[in-house]
């Protein structure tokens, strides 16, 4: 790792900060936290030094008590135009010692990220469902990671951007493995563009929960327990709380839990209504296997260990991702590979879906490829060896009984 030839690119690029973020923002008292000085057509540095599997990272404060519940990232190319890159991950974690984070609180996995843009996170999945909500306190310091899964090119990124001029003890670099280190003496020339968002208390409102019933709580206490929101100020006398209600494929009444209940029918949950709502649907479900079933109901799908594709949606070529496991290489190496993929390597072998390349014996090669120990017989197996043994026996015994009586003749 050298300093010189790793950091910085060296490009300088004006920063838009367009906002591209996987939810409108709340009416929370939302502060965004940064070490970062760049504003809107700003200059900054493209920061494309980095390999596989390195992290930058910044130091952030929290200014009240409140939740941690977006993460913001501006990413850019020389050009501008490159295609989303998938990356490894965005942690936040307890600050720890500098350069040293402590405790991950909350990890983001596979996180997107758009070329010339500020890159926003407020869930940690991609169906939008679970909220990142990192509990906070006033002057608590924290840090925000982002994990590479693609080395940037080195003469165009795209790649994190930076301001000028880097503040002592709030950037570090996890680097090639060797730990984590200071990014101002690694050469890099500014403070990260990664910022936290974080909601410093909200007005309360009636939430709908889960089960029937209502409750004055802020939005983000809502969104945890699974409710729907109705507003700020709203009381819950104001509202009634109807959900959809399914009783078939094509019948369906929007009604309170227990009217629901009542009649026998299934509750849709919070913030559902019949105009919406798809009752008992089914569609293609994509095994772990990587194998697809048509017509499968969602729970069921969801219940068997799948991943439901879609009311309607019937199973086609390259629906569902194949699943990974050992490929076992002649040379005792191994990989994690698809069947198919591993199928291109001569003389290779693939161990199976629930495999991998883990070496816990310590043997120098994968424990999924190594060769079996030989059965243990079973009691019947063992029964027939012991009866050979007997006959084998008893044979010998009879030849030499009868031998003397032979020579006698």
């Amino acid at each position: 790792m050298s300093k010189s030839t790793r950091w910085p690119l060296g490009c300088v690029v004006v920063v838009l900060l367009s906002v591209i973020t996987s939810a409108e923002k709340s009416k929370a008292a939302e502060v965004t936290v940064q070490n970062d000085s760049l504003a809107d057509g700003a200059t900054g540095n493209i920061q494309a030094g980095f390999a596989v599997g390195e992290s930058a990272a910044s130091w952030l404060t929290s200014p009240c008590d409140g939740n941690i519940v977006a993460i913001q990232i501006f990413w850019r190319s020389v050009t501008g135009t490159e295609p989303q890159s998938i990356e490894d991950s965005i942690s936040i974690m307890e600050a720890g010692t500098f350069t040293f984070p402590s405790t991950v609180l909350e990890t983001i996995s596979g996180p997107v990220m758009t070329d010339g843009a500020n890159n926003e996170f407020r869930f940690l999945d991609d169906m939008g469902a679970i909220p990142l909500l990192v509990p906070i306190s006033n002057g608590q310091e924290f840090v925000v990671s982002l994990r590479f899964l693609n080395a940037p090119d080195p003469t165009n990124g795209p790649s994190i951007v930076t301001d000028t001029g880097c503040q002592v003890g709030k950037n570090a670099i996890d680097a090639d493995g060797l730990g984590w280190f200071n990014a101002c003496s690694l050469g890099v020339s500014g403070d990260f563009f990664i910022r936290a968002v974080i909601d410093c208390g909200s007005l309360t409102g009636a939430c709908c929960e889960v089960g029937g019933g209502c409750s004055s709580v802020t939005s983000t206490t809502c969104a945890v327990s699974g409710g729907a929101f109705q507003g700020e100020g709203v009381s819950c006398g104001a509202v009634s709380c109807q959900e959809a209600c399914c009783f078939g494929p094509a019948s369906c009444l929007d009604l309170t839990v227990a009217d629901c209940n009542l009649a026998s029918g299934f509750n849709q949950g919070p913030g559902t209504l019949c105009g919406t709502t798809i009752c008992f649907p089914t569609g293609a479900c994509c095994n772990p296997d990587g194998t697809c079933d048509n017509d499968i109901l969602d729970t069921d799908c969801v219940a068997s260990g799948g991943v439901f594709q879609g009311d309607q949606v019937q199973c086609s070529a390259g629906l569902c991702p194949q699943p990974s496991g050992a490929c076992c290489l002649i040379s005792g190496g191994c990989l994690l590979l698809s069947e198919t993929d591993c199928g291109v390597i001569p003389n290779s072998a693939w161990a199976g879906s629930q495999t991998d390349c883990t070496d816990a014996n310590g043997s120098g090669i994968a424990d999924d490829c190594e060769a079996p120990p030989p059965p243990v017989p079973t009691m019947s197996e063992w029964g027939a060896l012991a009866m050979v043994l007997l006959l084998n026996i008893v044979g010998t015994l009879v030849f030499r009984r009868k031998r003397p009586d032979i020579h006698n003749a």
